[in-house]
């Protein structure tokens, strides 16, 4: 048996009319990082395990062709980059873990495989990332794209997007650092490696030029519902967010995953409590 983790997704608590229903936080309002920080520490309080925060870069356009509608109801923006507001938030909490959200359709894995790992430093261990095959025109073009790219063509480049990152997490061995006060040695050499990978998506040199985080690979989450989605989830997610309106929608996706997890060659059960195989 293994004990339940309750985690909150904070995505859209101050959109969509939720900063103004009654209940809802006075005095302060996003992007605040001191409402932020207060709620971090609530949270660990009560024992809460992850705070989750998605990303969009874009404003929807999808009513009418303009951003107007969004923009002045609230929806889906504004959407501030949340790593250094989980920084602040870490630093006055010792327990509850932070999940950040970045598309792997448009960012590249060497500064997000960078970042993460100063974060994994700054959280002492605590950081998780979220990501995700973008969907939205708006974010597209915010990135030099004229249109997103094919589905599962997508899908394809987040693969190689986290194995890059891995690639570079393990570029340098967690002993490396030596830090030999006696001799002036920083680093062991012979642990620090080049990645020198060459894929359809990116080519990166590596290695990453950064002391090995406390938990050395950060914890990866995915949501893909599709089937394509579904297989990469299998691959090599760590937390994976269920799908269904329904019990039996819920069950319907937790059955695709497990055959999934299976089809590469790992165990479900196993999978519930330790991850998928690496």
């Amino acid at each position: 048996m293994t004990g339940m983790h309750i985690g909150y997704d904070l995505s859209f608590t101050h959109t969509e009319g939720a900063w103004a229903r009654q209940g809802s936080w006075v005095g302060r309002d996003f992007p605040d990082v001191r409402m932020f920080m207060e709620l971090a520490q609530t949270a660990e309080r009560a024992g809460v395990g992850l705070l989750f925060f998605g990303d969009g870069s874009g404003i929807p356009s999808t009513w009418r062709g303009s951003i107007a509608p969004a923009v002045e109801w609230g929806i889906q923006w504004p959407r501030h980059d949340m790593a250094p507001v989980i920084a602040a938030m870490s630093t006055v909490t010792e327990r509850v873990g932070f999940g950040l959200t970045y598309s792997s359709t448009f960012m590249h894995p060497f500064y997000v495989a960078r970042l993460l790992n100063s974060l994994d430093h700054v959280t002492g261990g605590r950081i998780a990332f979220n990501v995700v095959a973008s969907t939205r025109g708006a974010d597209a073009a915010n990135y030099g794209f004229a249109e997103l790219m094919d589905h599962d063509l997508r899908y394809d480049r987040m693969e190689e997007f986290v194995a890059v990152c891995r690639a570079l997490w393990d570029s340098v061995a967690p002993d490396a650092i030596l830090r030999d006060r006696s001799t002036g040695r920083f680093a062991d050499p012979a642990k620090v490696h080049p990645i020198d990978h060459e894929g359809r998506f990116f080519t990166v040199k590596g290695p990453l030029a950064s002391v090995p985080g406390p938990q050395y690979h950060p914890l990866i989450v995915q949501a893909g519902n599709s089937p394509r989605g579904i297989a990469a989830s299998a691959r090599f997610a760590d937390l994976v967010f269920g799908f269904g309106g329904s019990l039996a929608g819920q069950q319907r996706h937790r059955k695709l995953l497990d055959e999934a997890l299976l089809a590469e060659g790992g165990t479900p059960n196993a999978w519930a409590s330790s991850g998928p195989p690496r």
